[in-house]
Parts: C-alpha cells; sequence; structure tokens
C-alpha cells in the first residue's frame, strides 16, 4: 500500500502523459479489519499546556473491489485517563472521551478513512478521507497540502477528476462538511484541439486553478481565494525519461489594494525519468516573481496552521500576511521505489523548499513512506518547516509499525502538535504513542 500511495503521489505532479500503461485489475472482493489500543501522552492545548495521558483505540473495518474501489471506515477515540492542569476531564464526552476530537461536525469526517472509486488511469475517479501531500495540476496555487495539521480539526476531504475529450477538471474540497478550502482546476489539451496527430496529444496543457478557503471550521481564520493561468510544453517525451517546459501566473482573487502588487508569474520545468520498472524520479524546478499577499503555493504543506500564523506561532494570519516584492526560486524533488512483489522494498520520499531573494526566508518541507523487504516493517515521516531564518515554525510526525506475527503488530509514533487558541495564536506541544494492533484479511 505504501508503494501505491507513493506512485500515485509522484503521478499526481505531472500531466496525463505522463502515466504508465493500465496493470491488469485485480478481481474479487477482499475485506479488511483491525484494532489497534495503546498509550498516548498529548498535551491539553489550552493554558499552561500541561502533558494529558490517554487510551486511545481504534477500531477500523474496510472493502476493497478490484482496482476500482476500496472504502475503509473506523473511529479513533481517545480517552483521558491523567488529566493535569489545566483540567479538562469534566467537559469531555462521558466524563473520558476528548472532547476536541469530536466537538463540531468536521471530526466526523474522520470516520471515513479511506474512499477510492475508479482507477487512476481511468476517466472518472473520485478519493476521500486524509490528504498529507496533496496537489492540484501543477502546484501553483494547493501544493503538498495537508489537510490534518490540527490536533483538534479532523475533516475528511475530496477530489474528482474526470476527463473528456480534450479536457481535465479537477476539484476538490479539503472538508466535506464544512465551509473551509475549495479548489479546481479546468485543463485543456491544446494538441487535440489543434491537431489530430497522436504526437500532439498531452503535450500542450493550458490549466486554469481556482482555490477559495472559507475558513468557517478547525477555527475561525481571515477568508482567501487565489487564480492563476498556466502553460506546460512537453519538450521531451521517451519511455524513460520527459522534460516539460511550464510558466504561470497567479493573483490573490479577493484583494483590490492598489498600493500592495497581489499577483506573481512563474517558470520552471519538470522531469521525470525512469530508468527501469522499480524506479520513478520527478524534479521540478522554478524562478517565481511574487509579493504583496499572493504567493505561489499558497495552500501549501503548512498551510492549515498558516491560516493562523503566516510564519512562527502569533504572528499575522497568511490570509493578511504582506511580502516584499521579491524574486524567489522553488525546487522539488520525488523519487519511488516501486516492489514488484510483496518481498521488496517500497520507498517514496519527496522534498520541497524555498528561498526569497530580498528576505532571506526558507520554506521546506519532506515526505518518507517506507516499508523494507519482508513485509513486516513500515516507517513514516513528514516535516514541514516554514520561515527557517527569521520566525521559524516546525512540524514533525513520525510513525513505525512491526508485525511480529501474522495478525499481530506494534506501532510507535510521536511529533510536534499544534493547537489553535481563541486569540487566534498557535500552542505547540508534543506527543507519543506507543500501541499493538490486530488485524485480518480476506
Amino acid at each position: 500500500m505504501i508503494g501505491a500511495l507513493l506512485l500515485a503521489y509522484t503521478l499526481q505532479q505531472t500531466p496525463r502523459a505522463f502515466v504508465e500503461n493500465p496493470a491488469p485489475a485485480e478481481e474479487g472482493i477482499r475485506f479488511h479489519a483491525s484494532l489497534e489500543a495503546g498509550a498516548l501522552a498529548l498535551p491539553s492545548g489550552l493554558g499552561a499546556n500541561g502533558m494529558d495521558g490517554f487510551v486511545a483505540v481504534f477500531p477500523r473495518l474496510g472493502v476493497k473491489g478490484g482496482e476500482e474501489f476500496e472504502f475503509e471506515m473506523g473511529a479513533p477515540l481517545r480517552f483521558r485517563l491523567i488529566d493535569t492542569e489545566p483540567s479538562q476531564v469534566e467537559a469531555d464526552h462521558a466524563a473520558r472521551l476528548r472532547r476536541q476530537d469530536w466537538d463540531e461536525l468536521s471530526d466526523f469526517g474522520q470516520l471515513v478513512r479511506e474512499l477510492r472509486i475508479g482507477r487512476d488511469d481511468g476517466m472518472l475517479q473520485l478519493r476521500a478521507g486524509s490528504f498529507s501531500t496533496w496537489t492540484l495540476g501543477a502546484g501553483w496555487l494547493v501544493n503538498r497540502y495537508n489537510n490534518n495539521l490540527s490536533q483538534d480539526y479532523h475533516p475528511a476531504g475530496a477530489n474528482f477528476v474526470a476527463y473528456l475529450g480534450p479536457t481535465r477538471v479537477e476539484v476538490f474540497a479539503s472538508d466535506v462538511l464544512a465551509a473551509r478550502l475549495f479548489a479546481g482546476e479546468f485543463r485543456l489539451d491544446l494538441g487535440r484541439v489543434l491537431s489530430d496527430q497522436d504526437t500532439a496529444f498531452d503535450r500542450f496543457l493550458l490549466s486554469v486553478d481556482v482555490a477559495h478557503d472559507f475558513g468557517l471550521a478547525g477555527g475561525t481564520t481571515p477568508s482567501l481565494s487565489a487564480a492563476s493561468l498556466g502553460l506546460q510544453a512537453g519538450v521531451v517525451r521517451s519511455d524513460t525519461f520527459q522534460l516539460w517546459l511550464q510558466a504561470a501566473a497567479g493573483a490573490r482573487a479577493d484583494t483590490l489594494i492598489e498600493s500592495v502588487p497581489d499577483y506573481g508569474a512563474t517558470v520552471g520545468l519538470v522531469v521525470r525519468g525512469k530508468p527501469d520498472p522499480s524506479l520513478d524520479i520527478t524534479g521540478r524546478l522554478e524562478g517565481r516573481r511574487q509579493g504583496g499577499r499572493f504567493r505561489f503555493g499558497f495552500f501549501g504543506a503548512g498551510y492549515e496552521l498558516a491560516r493562523f500564523s503566516g510564519v512562527g506561532l502569533s504572528a499575522t494570519p497568511l490570509a493578511e500576511e504582506v511580502l516584499p516584492g521579491t524574486f524567489s526560486g522553488y525546487g522539488e524533488v520525488a523519487a519511488a521505489v516501486i516492489p514488484l512483489n510483496p518481498e521488496d522494498l517500497a520507498l517514496s520520499v519527496s522534498a520541497s523548499g524555498e528561498y526569497f531573494v530580498t528576505t532571506g526566508r526558507v520554506d521546506a518541507d519532506a515526505a518518507l513512506q517506507l516499508h523494507l523487504p519482508g513485509d513486516k516493517t513500515v516507517g513514516e515521516l513528514r516535516v514541514i518547516l516554514t520561515d527557517l531564518t527569521g520566525r521559524p515554525r516546525y512540524s514533525v510526525a513520525a510513525e513505525l509499525r512491526h508485525r511480529f506475527l501474522p495478525a499481530l503488530y506494534g506501532v510507535l509514533m510521536g511529533g510536534t502538535v499544534h493547537f489553535p487558541q481563541a486569540e487566534g495564536h498557535l500552542l505547540q506541544g508534543y506527543s507519543a504513542g506507543l500501541g499493538v494492533g490486530v488485524d485480518f484479511q480476506r
């Protein structure tokens, strides 16, 4: 599963022409279930931010039908056993179930762990659940977005993709139960419109992206709208190597301030190499001119924290942050080792970084997913770094799973956690957990 998720991420960064020939569909219907239980140390998230102790229970049940359907639901439950100041146990559900996990409609979205309808190479695809490195199109507005950074906000997002003739339409909602981030892209294959030659198909792509955050769930924050217009051209395309040139212009769609240039432009390239069936490498490099209240990749990896504080823990929200007019350089790389059989290594690693010339600001993030040979050990790591040279903020999440017996495995996790406060700033803490799980599949 790890390898499949990583490959999906790599393909998502590049046009449809990069997708390989469809793999044979899996047959039959399979069911799986699991139950995890363990101990969790989590800050209170209020005032003195004392460390509380929880018993965490996580039952899950899922079904998979070939390559075109998968559904999993579950209820992550955290019961407070140790309550340090400030005291919260009396406000919890049944005086034990952590209230912040189930105190708004969006929190019930976490019951949907995964929903998938359609193949990645099909004409229609629907995905729902959590999103950790999701990118819309070329990533000029929504890039490597994570919708589950807040410990008190647990939405289920969804995205839908449809191909019709020379057009591709994609829509995304970060929270299907509330008015939060909505984004969409309309992409036109100019080669299919202007030529009937196969060599021109999927080679010249014009796209319009729009995104709007209502800011009305998971804490109220300023609304934000942005739009971009982009063009991608496939210069070199072969079975093992692809080179694309791309350019875009973008602007804030909700501000009309004459003294602040709320727009930007970018040019760059994307390369992809696939020297053998088990290795896939993609790289992206861009030069950007941006400033004011607009920047490319607005809805990025750390956006769910930046919407409260653009940098640090108590600064201006990103929607109101004014960036001096500047040039910046952006780079991104993603590599996947794709297992050819269940006993092989599955690895996906991706990283991005941006340097702003005028201010010297540096943003970066990285994601790692690893499935070791032997099919027993799985690990994940996500690191998000914001404004490293000014008012830094970092977010780290790590998880390790090891199977001891065919139906028994252990879980170890830890990292930073952030809690939005009523005053609008963020409170940072650390969390750690240890548990065991049992599962079966038939």
